[in-house]
């Protein structure tokens, strides 16, 4: 009887688990020079064959901090408002004499109250480390040891932070090519960016409004990014995890814990600020919502959580990305709202590929699941044949000087707003509304 069990599993395992992933690209580039020399996404990804139920994958996930040793230099620089923001740049990689001026680096996003420590921070860069790249990871404002120094935290709408360390990075390696990748709530963050600095919304201009010369570029500023296990829509993700009763309610619970110790670690801060948040109240809330109805999102200009979640969630800006991006999924992925199928199909620079199983910025593979992930390989192969097969001259410069072209009214508007203002994303707001 326990053959015929574990036969019967194995064969579910190998045929309704271990599937190839799905892809949604539209015609061009990518499809014709970059996605026949990415393997991973082509071939079948085999989960742990004892751990390929989402929440276990999840959860496994969380480990794998454990199972890599790191040492990072950090690099604190000012935002124009100043904010401070830590480039935590992976074991020595920042020195001049690591590697050539011109080797690719890998700037990595974290999630939700994260930094440089966590697992799928460190693998990114080992795995980038293991090409002979350079790495370095954004750490966010008040995060992972880096002081809150101004009136705001940090939020998925804060694109302007990511323009900054685009600048800030290339102004030491100005002829290196800036690869992206941003996990979780840092895939809302980049794919934002992406959307809008393709569409000429940010600049390399210093913190004193000085274009610099040693770090100029036009558009996103960077060659090739992947976005990993995002949310995509915040509001149905919310929903998804505001489940009473269900294993998701847990997560809601975890992220409102992270949330209340971001706000009590930097509690003096923000009280010396006198903004609109409650922040004895929001200290007593036990969810996601009630913390935010508190004033979470009103403390970044936004009227509502509503406001917040639609200013921060993706559909709206993958149709206008231009710089080549990979979209990496799992349908079962608690935090999911949306899977943005449409709208990486209509865009010939995005690609999204969605596994069916995977969980939350896990995607385990092997019998010893904490090592190298399928997300690792994916991501990186993914990079790395953007940087070898996809045309010259179609670089960010020309993907910005095109963005403009076929889109000329909202990059005209763009000159007018304020970047990091509910208003710069009010054009985007049009599309899509009955996928949410």
């Amino acid at each position: 009887m326990g053959c015929v069990s574990l036969a019967s599993w194995g064969w579910y395992h190998n045929f309704a688990v271990c599937q190839k992933p799905e892809i949604f690209v539209g015609e061009g580039y990518l499809k014709q020079a970059v996605l026949p020399n990415c393997s991973f996404l082509l071939n079948t990804f085999r989960p742990t064959v004892w751990a390929s139920h989402r929440h276990v994958q999840t959860i496994l996930g969380l480990l794998r901090k454990l199972s890599i040793k790191a040492t990072y230099t950090r690099q604190n620089i000012l935002s124009s408002d100043g904010g401070t923001l830590g480039l935590d740049w992976w074991e020595g990689s920042l020195k001049f004499d690591y590697a050539p001026h011109d080797t690719p680096i890998l700037l990595v996003l974290h999630g939700i109250n994260g930094g440089s420590h966590e697992g799928y921070c460190k693998w990114a860069c080992a795995t980038a480390a293991s090409k002979g790249w350079r790495a370095v990871v954004l750490n966010y404002r008040g995060c992972n040891g880096v002081p809150l120094t101004s009136p705001r935290g940090y939020a998925a709408t804060m694109t302007h932070d990511v323009s900054r360390a685009v600048s800030a990075i290339k102004g030491l390696y100005p002829e290196a090519p800036l690869l992206a990748a941003g996990y979780s709530l840092g895939g809302l963050v980049l794919a934002k960016y992406l959307g809008e600095a393709d569409m000429g919304m940010h600049s390399s201009y210093n913190t004193h409004g000085v274009l610099s010369p040693h770090s100029a570029y036009e558009g996103s500023g960077i060659t090739a990014a992947a976005v990993i296990s995002s949310p995509i829509c915040m509001d149905r993700s919310s929903r998804n995890l505001a489940r009473p009763f269900s294993f998701s309610f847990l997560y809601n619970l975890a992220i409102a814990y992270k949330l209340r110790e971001y706000i009590s670690e930097h509690e003096e801060a923000i009280r010396a600020q006198a903004g609109p948040m409650d922040i004895d109240a929001a200290l007593n809330k036990w969810t996601m919502k009630e913390i935010e109805d508190e004033g979470l999102p009103a403390q970044f200009g936004y009227s509502s959580r509503l406001e917040y979640y639609g200013h921060a969630s993706s559909l709206e800006y993958i149709p206008n990305i231009r710089t080549p991006t990979l979209f990496l999924q799992s349908k079962d992925d608690p935090f999911l709202g949306v899977l943005p199928d449409m709208e990486c199909s209509d865009n010939p620079y995005t690609l999204l590929a969605a596994t069916a199983r995977g969980g939350h910025v896990a995607f385990m593979q092997g019998l010893m699941p904490l090592g190298r992930a399928y997300m690792d390989d994916a991501v990186i192969q993914f990079l790395d044949s953007v940087l070898k097969h996809y045309p010259a001259q179609t670089g960010t410069a020309g993907r910005a000087a095109e963005s403009k072209t076929l889109l000329p009214s909202l990059s005209e508007a763009a000159d007018t707003n304020n970047v990091g203002d509910p208003i710069e994303v009010s054009l985007f707001h049009q599309h899509h509304r009955s996928r949410l």
